[in-house]
């Protein structure tokens, strides 16, 4: 009698991988997809399977579609806060060192995203409004990535419209709050954005992780604007929390992330009155 087996979902997706990579999509040419309209879907998972997912491809990624005949690819990503620290901390701080030291195509945020004052005109921003295409967003006045890759340009500007049409945020859809969330989308860091470049989908996603230590402070509506962004063009975005501060939460509906907690909280130095450095700070040195 033969023994049942059940896979874990390593295994599964290591299985997986091996028959995926016997057909076009992992044998095709590199960045093949480049030209293709993206469509991004957010994968509800748990904390046990959220660090396998972050290093698995899109090809494998439940909810990846590749068509070729309308030239549209579907990638499935992450949009996760981790609060608090698991019992054994080594390998948390690692993971995130990792990141840092990185090569590929991973970013670790430890700083704000946006510190710029610069806001839309009304007159812009009643103008694109008016028209509110991809296209159109590109002949504004306000268009501030006009230097950059066209395909990429494009993507930009497909993911703004996604972003204000689809309103994930908790704030009301103001008039001024729509103002407000244009002008940070019309200002965010371009080598950043440039590495959206380099991402071959489907063998790819990457990957920005984005540490609230307390140093950093409260994290803002413009911090949590620019994260949707990256979401939106094909990102993993995960906020990792080893004090639990509320971020995502303060502006963001309930059904547009996963939110996973650790038993430890890790203190506050104005609670424990300790003037040292921070854990993350002595592992980062800032």
């Amino acid at each position: 009698m033969v023994k049942k087996t059940i896979k874990t979902l390593a295994r599964q997706a290591q299985d997986e991988l091996l028959e995926e990579s016997q057909n076009s999509a992992l044998l095709q040419e590199d960045f093949a997809t480049k030209a293709y309209q993206m469509d991004v879907v957010r994968i509800e998972t748990t904390l046990a399977e959220l660090n396998i997912l972050l290093g698995m491809p899109a090809v494998i990624r439940s909810g990846f579609v590749q068509d070729d005949a309308n030239k549209l690819i579907t990638i499935p990503t992450v949009f996760a806060k981790v609060d608090g620290l698991p019992a054994n901390e080594k390998p948390y701080w690692q993971h995130l060192d990792s990141i840092r030291d990185t090569n590929g195509l991973q970013a670790l945020v430890t700083r704000h995203m946006n510190t710029s004052d610069w806001r839309i005109s009304s007159e812009d921003f009643n103008a694109i409004m008016s028209n509110f295409t991809a296209q159109a967003l590109q002949q504004s006045d306000a268009w501030a990535y006009q230097l950059l890759n066209k395909l990429l340009q494009n993507q930009i500007a497909e993911a703004i419209v996604a972003l204000l049409s689809d309103w994930p945020f908790s704030v009301s859809q103001t008039i001024e709050n729509q103002q407000f969330v244009l002008s940070v989308l019309l200002d965010l860091p371009k080598e950043l954005l440039e590495m959206s470049l380099e991402v071959d989908y489907p063998k790819e996603v990457p990957l920005l992780a984005v540490v609230h230590q307390e140093s950093l402070g409260e994290l803002t509506l413009e911090d949590i604007v620019a994260f949707n962004m990256f979401h939106q063009l094909g990102w993993d975005v995960v906020v990792y929390s080893p004090h639990a501060f509320a971020s995502l939460e303060n502006y963001m509906t309930t059904d547009s992330y996963d939110k996973f907690s650790y038993d430890k909280v890790r203190t506050t130095s104005s609670a424990t009155g300790d003037p040292k450095k921070s854990f993350l700070q002595k592992w980062f040195g800032n």
